[in-house]
């Protein structure tokens, strides 16, 4: 299987990792800095945002991932590749846990130890980092960042292009508006309004 990924930084290399685990063997790395970039996990970064698209309208059965932390520049390069029909596989680590039932965007990633349960819905290019909880029912838009270690209760709302902080925790039925950031460590226990950044513990705009 062939994967050109976007994006070769530090969530670049996990996601290469995790490509290969998932038995990915011809993987191509690109991004704007290339010139200036060592091969990531050996994999050669050989062009920008331009020749990752040459690559694979010249490349038969090769799908694309974007390993982007950015969550509105990953939003925007996956939306991209969707109009050019290109593959945008979803990357389930080996041991992650998502139920039957839950409904995975394309081109999202779910790293290891993290869970998602009965009846979620994960929109496009979605990150579940590393031993986060999505609990029932839960609705993520597209190009939500959920970063490590983070437990979202049943019936939560989370809008398009939300940061959710490293060990932070949401009450159930919390709804989270668009482009919001949820400082790390942080307790959410009442709505978020659109791009409103709050941290701490509950959780508030300071």
């Amino acid at each position: 299987m062939k994967l050109a990924i976007y994006g070769a930084g530090g969530h670049a290399k996990v996601v290469v990792e995790l490509a290969k685990q998932l038995g990915y063997r011809t993987i191509c790395l690109f991004d704007e800095r290339w010139k200036k970039l060592e091969p990531l996990e050996g994999c050669e970064v050989i062009g920008g945002w331009q020749a990752m698209l040459d690559y694979l309208s010249s490349t038969e059965s090769c799908s694309a991932h974007v390993a982007i932390g950015h969550n509105i520049t990953r939003l925007d390069r996956l939306k991209t590749l969707q109009q050019l029909e290109v593959r945008l596989p979803v990357l389930v680590h080996p041991r992650a846990y998502v139920c039957s039932s839950a409904q995975l965007g394309d081109g999202s990633v779910v790293m290891a130890n993290s869970t998602i349960s009965v009846g979620c819905e994960i929109g496009l290019g979605n990150i579940i980092n590393h031993n986060s909880s999505i609990d029932h029912d839960v609705i993520l838009a597209d190009g939500v960042h959920i970063a490590p270690g983070c437990n979202l209760a049943g019936e939560v709302r989370v809008g398009c292009a939300t940061m959710v902080g490293i060990g932070s925790s949401v009450i159930q039925q919390i709804v989270i508006k668009d482009r919001a950031i949820i400082g790390a460590g942080s307790v959410v226990v009442k709505d978020v309004k659109p791009a409103e950044k709050v941290y701490g513990n509950p959780a508030k705009t300071h």
